[in-house]
C-alpha cells in the first residue's frame, strides 16, 4: 500500500491534530465509555447504524490521545469504506512506511479500523493483531451486521468490549438545539417542548440534520445517506442478496406501519415470494438495525412467545422518509409507539384477550406502558396490573401532565423520552 493512501487517512501525521471538520461539535455518551478504555488492553468495538457518528467519535478519541502527548504517528486509522484493503496490508504498510519498526518494538500503537466488516476475514485478523502485540490498542467500528456481531462474539470472546451507538436520544437532541427544558414543571414545558419533539420525530436522531429546516432535505438524507446505502450496498455486498426490491418492500412496510405484527406466511402470501426468503431477509433488516422486534409475552411467568412478533423501525425518521401524512394524528400514534420503543430498546408487549404496547422488567416485576397519542385510555393498564399484581404503570400521551393515579403514571411523550427508564 502507497504510504500516500494512509497518509490521507492520518493528516495528524503532518501537522500533529485531528482537523476540526472531523471532530464534530459535540461528544456522545458513547465517546465516554470508550475513553474509560483508554489504559485498558481490550479491543473497543463501537457499532450501529450509518451516519450515527461512530467515525466522528473515533477522531474525537485520536484528538483525546493527541493531547495527551501521544506521538502522531503512533495512532493509525483507516477505513475500509473508503478503500478496499486488507487488514495485513495496512499494518505492513504501517510499519514500513511510517513507523519504520514493527509494532511491538514501537512503544504504545493505537489503531482504529473503520467499517472494519469490509476487511476480509477481519476477526481472523484482529485476533491475531492483538495477541501478537500487547501493547496495541485497538478500536474497531461498524455497521451492525450479522457477521459483524457473531464473528466478533466468536472469535474475539474475551479480547473485545463492544459498545452500541445509537441516534440520537432526544435528552441529547433537544441539548444540541442550545435548549433547555425545566423538567420539574412539564405543564410549563410543555409549550416549547412540543416543536421541539415534532422535529426530533422526523429526523429521528440523525446528528448531521440536527440543524436541517426543509422536509425534503430530510427525507433524501434519510432515504439515500442511510436506508438506500445499507439495503442497496451493504447487505448485497455483505450477503451476496440478489433480491434488493423484497428488502425495499419489507423495509417500507414496517416503517409505514410501526407496530405491525411479523406474520412471514402472510407476508410472503401477499407478496408473491418465497417464505424462507421472506423470514431471512426480515433478520437481515433486524441485524442491521433497521427495524427491531417486540415478542410477545403471553403467560403469568411472563415467558415471551416466538409467536407475534411485532416490527418497529429503530428510528422514526425512517416513518418521516415514507410517510407524506406523518404529522397527521392517526400516524403520529404509531411514530410515537417507535419512538417509545426506541427508546426503551423494548423487548415485550402483551396480548391475549386485550393488549398492552410495552412490558418492561424491573426487579423481576412487570411495568405496562401504554402510548395513548391522541385518547387517554386506561383501560389495558388496569387489566394488566389487576391480573399480573403489577403495582405501577406508565401511561404515555400526548400532553397529560406528570401525574400518578392509582398506580399509573400519566407523562406526555416528550417527558418520557428524556428519562431513563
Amino acid at each position: 500500500m502507497d504510504i500516500n493512501v494512509l497518509a490521507k487517512f492520518n493528516p495528524w501525521w503532518a501537522r500533529g491534530a485531528v482537523p476540526q471538520h472531523l471532530l464534530g461539535a459535540h461528544e456522545r455518551p458513547a465517546l465516554t465509555d470508550a475513553k474509560k478504555s483508554l489504559g485498558k488492553r481490550f479491543i473497543v468495538l463501537l457499532y450501529g447504524l450509518r451516519r450515527v457518528g461512530k467515525t466522528t467519535a473515533l477522531y474525537q478519541i485520536i484528538h483525546s490521545l493527541l493531547e495527551k502527548g501521544t506521538p502522531p504517528k503512533n495512532i493509525m486509522y483507516f477505513s475500509f469504506d473508503e478503500k478496499a484493503a486488507g487488514i495485513d496490508d495496512v499494518i505492513l504498510a504501517y510499519e514500513e512506511k511510517m513507523l519504520k519498526k514493527r509494532i511491538p518494538d514501537a512503544g504504545r500503537v493505537f489503531v482504529f479500523f473503520d467499517e472494519v466488516q469490509k476487511a476480509g476475514d477481519w476477526q481472523t485478523k484482529i485476533k491475531i493483531l492483538y495477541d501478537l502485540n500487547p501493547r496495541l490498542k485497538i478500536f474497531l467500528s461498524g455497521s451492525a451486521s450479522i457477521s459483524l456481531q457473531r464473528k466478533s462474539s466468536e472469535s474475539l470472546a474475551g479480547r473485545m468490549t463492544s459498545i452500541h451507538v445509537k441516534p440520537l436520544s432526544f435528552s441529547e437532541f433537544v441539548e444540541w438545539k442550545g435548549v433547555k427544558l425545566d423538567l420539574s414543571r412539564p405543564e410549563v414545558s410543555q409549550r416549547e417542548a412540543m416543536p421541539l419533539l415534532m422535529d426530533y420525530l422526523r429526523k429521528g436522531g440523525f446528528p448531521e440534520i440536527v440543524a436541517e429546516e426543509s422536509d425534503d432535505a430530510v427525507r433524501n438524507y434519510v432515504k439515500n445517506t442511510v436506508l438506500d446505502r445499507i439495503v442497496s450496498q451493504d447487505l448485497p455486498q455483505e450477503f451476496g442478496l440478489k433480491d434488493v426490491p423484497l428488502l425495499k418492500t419489507l423495509l417500507e412496510m414496517f416503517c409505514h406501519d410501526p407496530g405491525m405484527t411479523v406474520n412471514v406466511d402472510g407476508i410472503s402470501r401477499d407478496l408473491g415470494r418465497n417464505k424462507i426468503t421472506v423470514g431471512n431477509y426480515i433478520e437481515h433488516l433486524k441485524y442491521s438495525l433497521l427495524i427491531s422486534e417486540v415478542r410477545n409475552l403471553r403467560s403469568r411467568a411472563l415467558v415471551s412467545s416466538r409467536k407475534n412478533k411485532k416490527a418497529y423501525p429503530s428510528s422514526t425518521a425512517f416513518c418521516f422518509a415514507y410517510r407524506e401524512d406523518f404529522f397527521s394524528d392517526a400516524t403520529l400514534q404509531r411514530v410515537a409507539e417507535a419512538a417509545v420503543a426506541a427508546h426503551l430498546a423494548a423487548q415485550y408487549y402483551y396480548l391475549n384477550s386485550f393488549e398492552v404496547d410495552f412490558v418492561e422488567k424491573q426487579g423481576g416485576k412487570p411495568i405496562p406502558i401504554e402510548v395513548k397519542y391522541g385518547t387517554k385510555d386506561e383501560g389495558q393498564l388496569r387489566k394488566f396490573m389487576k391480573k399480573f399484581g403489577a403495582k405501577q404503570a406508565v401511561l404515555v400521551s400526548k400532553s397529560a401532565p406528570s401525574a400518578v393515579r392509582k398506580g399509573i403514571r400519566a407523562v406526555p411523550l416528550w417527558l418520557f423520552l428524556q428519562e431513563k427508564f
